[in-house]
């Protein structure tokens, strides 16, 4: 008993750890979206966007972020470390306005509680039973091909969206689902390696892994683009337990455990998560986009 008890602290810690890590690279990319502020969805200044120093930083803190989550769930029931990661609202907004020297508005914070108490609803029920398993090799080509061909299309769309809001809702929707298939693809990727050794680096889902989190990890950049931390933060972290599950149910021979109360429990979470995250829309000047205001 004290073993497990030792061991869930340890996996919450390194959940915490997890999370700060995240936080530190959201806000720095939120830094280097003011720095590189023209739109990258058309593939404009991606050569000065890599030459900055604050993207590296960036890459090195998601990095760490991703090591510290791997070691949380080896520790740690994922009912128990996956409800945590909301709290990098609560770590970012005040944060990023600090770094943008303004503070952060009533309506923020509004918007904060009620995309939390939505994330948390949604992880309570967003459940999966039975042991479930990895990709199969026909799942690993069906998710790494359809999931590559949804964030390019998902990029190719934003390009054309003229409301700067509503770009980044789509940007950060679609980072929030690479985040949430890697970690599908990671998962059966490490099987196969430990499985197969070297050859198993040839395997579709280890190579659709890198390409997957890097995509998400261009995607969630530019949604920071003529945007504060606060909305596009509160999508992805929102999207990427739902792209998993998705998965994990249609692919992974996982079965959703929420039943009828657990989908209506999910979707009066999704209008709140709407309402709060309406509410942290921030444009790049910092005020608050009001009903009456249009959003770009």
């Amino acid at each position: 008993m004290a073993v497990m008890v030792f061991g869930t602290g340890l996996g919450i810690m390194f959940a915490l750890l997890s999370c700060t890590a995240y936080t530190a690279a959201a806000v720095a990319q939120r830094r280097l979206a003011v720095r590189v502020s023209e739109s990258l969805t058309g593939g404009r200044q991606l050569t000065a966007l890599l030459r900055h120093p604050l993207w590296w930083v960036s890459l090195a803190f998601n990095g760490g972020r991703a090591g510290f989550q791997v070691a949380a769930v080896s520790h740690a029931p994922l009912s128990v470390v996956q409800p945590l990661g909301v709290l990098v609202l609560v770590f970012g907004i005040p944060w990023s306005a600090r770094l943008g020297g303004r503070r952060v508005t009533r309506e923020e914070w509004r918007g904060a509680a009620f995309t939390v108490v939505a994330l948390v609803a949604l992880l309570s029920v967003t459940v999966t039973g039975g042991q479930g398993g990895v990709l199969d090799d026909t799942g690993s080509v069906v998710v790494g091909l359809g999931t590559t061909a949804l964030l390019l299309a998902a990029a190719w769309l934003a390009g054309r969206v003229p409301s700067k809001a509503w770009r980044s809702y789509l940007l950060a929707g679609a980072a929030g689902v690479a985040f949430g298939v890697s970690s599908a693809t990671v998962k059966t990727a490490v099987a196969v390696i430990g499985e197969d050794g070297a050859v198993g680096l040839l395997h579709s889902s280890a190579l659709a892994t890198p390409v997957i989190a890097v995509l998400g990890l261009f995607l969630a950049q530019a949604a920071y683009q003529g945007m504060d931390l606060g909305a596009p933060l509160g999508i992805t972290t929102f999207t990427n337990p739902l792209a998993a599950t998705v998965v994990g149910v249609a692919f992974m021979d996982e079965t959703y455990a929420g039943g009828w109360v657990g989908g209506a429990v999910a979707a009066v979470g999704a209008v709140l998560a709407a309402y709060g995250i309406r509410l942290l829309t921030v444009p790049q000047n910092g005020t608050p986009a009001r009903e009456s205001e249009p959003a770009s």
